[in-house]
Parts: C-alpha cells; structure tokens; sequence
C-alpha cells in the first residue's frame, strides 16, 4: 500500500502541473514502471508538457498616489493672558466672542498706587541729575584749584569720587522710574496678537496677582491641521510641500494648506509621525465657522514623481520568505528572485531582479516549476 500511495502521488502531482489530464490508464497500473522512473516522468511532465499563462511586460509607471488622513483643527495661536501685577480690577473692556487687535486694553486694573511710585520714581531721577550737575562743577573747580596747586591730589580725587558717586545714583534712579512705569503700564492688560477672546476670566470688583488668568484669546486668522501618519507615508512626503484638504463647515471645495513639519519621532501613544499643516489666506466670512477639534480630511500628494520600474501586483508571489516572479523566455517559465517596494493596487515596484521589457507571468504561476514549458494566452 506505501508503494502504491507513492506513486499515486507523483502521477497526480504530474497531471496536474502539466495539465495531462490524459493520465488515468497510467496510474491505473502502478507496477508496470519503478518508483524513480515514474518520479522521473513526472517531473519531466510538469517541465516538458506546456502550461497556459497569460503575461504581461515589466514597464515603466508613476507610482504617486494619494492617500488621506484624519486632521484636527487647531488656532494659529491661542494665548492664555495673566495680569503682570496685583490690583483690582476696574474695568473689563472685552466680552467673550468679541474680536481684539493686538495691544488692545482687555482688562485695566486700579492703578493709582503705581502712579504715585511712579510720580515718585521720576522727582527722585530729577535730584540725582542736580547732584550729578553740581558734583561735575565741583570736579571742574577742583582741576583748577589743583592746577594753581591750592587743593592736593588727595581732594581732586574726592571730587572725582564724588561725581561717580552721584552718576552712579542717577543710574539708579532711572532704573526705579522704569520700573515703576511697567508696574503702571501692566495695569493695562493688552491683547499680544490679533484674534478672538473666547473666554474672559475676572470681572470688575475682582482682585488679582501676577499670574492670575484673565483673558483666554485665539487667532483663526490662520489655523493648524495636525495629523498621524505612518513611517511610509511620511518619508513619501519628503519634498512635498503643499496638500489639499477638506472642511465641513467651509463647503466641499478642498483647500490648499502649506505642510509645514513632519515629525521624525513617532507618538509614544500612536506610533504615528505628528504632521502639521498650515491652512493660510482664510477669508474673513469662513473663520468664524472654524472650532479647535474640528476634523478635517487630508488629502496627502506623495512625492517622488520619476516613473519606476513595475509589474501586475498579480505577477509577484512570496516564496521561502522572500518575493518572486516568473520571467517568461522562448516558451520557458524561470523563477525569479525580486525586491519590490511602493505599489498603489493594480501594480507593484521592483527594486531590483527584473529589467524593463521582460515578460512575467501574470495568470497561472500555481501550475509552474521553474523552467516549465509554457504557452502564453492572449
């Protein structure tokens, strides 16, 4: 029964490969061949009888495609203010909603004590200037007095002392004028860009200190789209310098938007590379529709716009771990050893193993050996 089982085997491993479907008579009668002699003539089967294979020719294409990605919106800038000193507040000039510009009062705190540090600050620099002025009058008699010799050197030098004394003093005075401005002038809470307040935290009658939140301000002017993209579609990227994308809120029309960075390190979270867009030139009527969170669809232009080398995705198998096709030349399949690389669906790169020009077979690679006999379909 073994004896027999092999030979089975071989006869029907032989008809099929090579399509001899004629081969019933011959495996009805085991015993009338030995067992390496059928083995033998089934393998001579399967490279002699031909096999019908459709193929087609590895050819030159362009493999950019495009691919999408969900994005979030994100303000161009968004800055929490805080008040800079302590105070009451005095006045709110800004509700939720309203539009700034930049330097714009938001909110003004009592600033009456900073004035009178101020008003202060600048009659103490208005002193030191006179002692500054009479301290280089009295350097300059003493010069004359010690060129006529009636004061010593030991004096000239006190005056000389005196006068950076007084200088020094005046420095000084100047540096407390200039503070006590900016401790007047941070009684003005003012807007550090152009945008929306969308939230104001304080009312007039509350006290705060420095560091205390005030206003919350967002700049759609322009707007980020952040996204997630795989290590492939970021290193196809490389070169590219705009993409297109599309927003609910502002219609069906895709949007052209500047890429403005690709990360080179993934998300911990993800594993996904951090890709920002800058979508710029929003007219004035659309800006009020935009939300942070807002999801956007992008739309990813691949780069790389040189034709490569491809085949049928349908021509290229896995074999022992690695890729392989079958090269068809004067009626004979030879397998074939291959590096592939991108593919957008109907065909696939090869990196290395093929040359432009030579055929592959693209329908019938199951029934093949390596330099089987073939006969090509149209």
């Amino acid at each position: 029964m073994r004896r027999l089982w092999r030979l089975d085997a071989h006869v029907v491993a032989a008809c099929l490969i090579g399509g001899a479907w004629g081969c019933a008579d011959r495996a009805a009668d085991p015993g009338r061949e030995g067992d390496a002699a059928v083995s033998g003539d089934a393998v001579n089967s399967a490279l002699v009888t031909p096999v019908h294979v459709r193929v087609a020719p590895a050819g030159l294409a362009d493999l950019n495609r495009e691919t999408t990605a969900a994005g979030v919106v994100e303000a161009f800038r968004t800055a929490t203010v805080a008040a800079e000193t302590h105070g009451r507040v005095t006045l709110r000039s800004v509700e939720p909603g309203d539009r700034v510009e930049a330097g714009q009062v938001l909110v003004n705190l009592d600033s009456e004590r900073a004035r009178i540090a101020r008003d202060e600050a600048r009659a103490t620099v208005r002193s030191r200037e006179i002692d500054v002025r009479e301290a280089h009058n009295e350097l300059k008699r003493g010069r004359d007095l010690h060129a006529r010799e009636f004061i010593s050197r030991d004096v000239l030098e006190s005056l000389h002392f005196a006068q950076a004394r007084a200088a020094a003093g005046l420095r000084a005075a100047r540096a407390q004028l200039a503070a006590a401005e900016r401790v007047l002038a941070d009684a003005e809470v003012r807007a550090p860009f152009p945008g929306i307040a969308e939230h104001v935290h304080v009312h007039e009658g509350d006290y705060v200190n420095p560091g205390t939140p005030v206003a919350t301000l967002a700049d759609f002017s322009r707007a980020r789209i952040k996204a997630g993209i795989t290590a492939r579609e970021a290193a196809l990227l490389a070169g590219v310098g705009h993409a297109e994308l599309t927003l609910d809120v502002l219609g069906a029309e895709p949007l052209r938007a500047r890429i403005s960075s690709v990360a080179r390190v993934s998300e911990p979270a993800t594993g996904t590379y951090a890709l920002e867009l800058w979508l710029e030139g929003i007219a004035e009527d659309a800006r009020g529709g935009l939300r942070e969170g807002m999801l956007a669809t992008v739309h990813l232009p691949h780069g790389g716009s040189a034709a490569r080398l491809t085949v049928p995705s349908a021509a290229v198998f896995r074999r022992d771990g690695a890729m392989h096709v079958f090269v068809v030349n004067e009626g004979r399949a030879s397998l074939r050893p291959v590096r592939t690389g991108r593919s957008n669906g109907p065909v696939i790169e090869v990196v290395d193993g093929l040359a432009a020009g030579e055929v592959v077979v693209t329908d019938g690679q199951f029934a093949l050996r390596d330099g089987a006999s073939v006969i090509v379909e149209d």
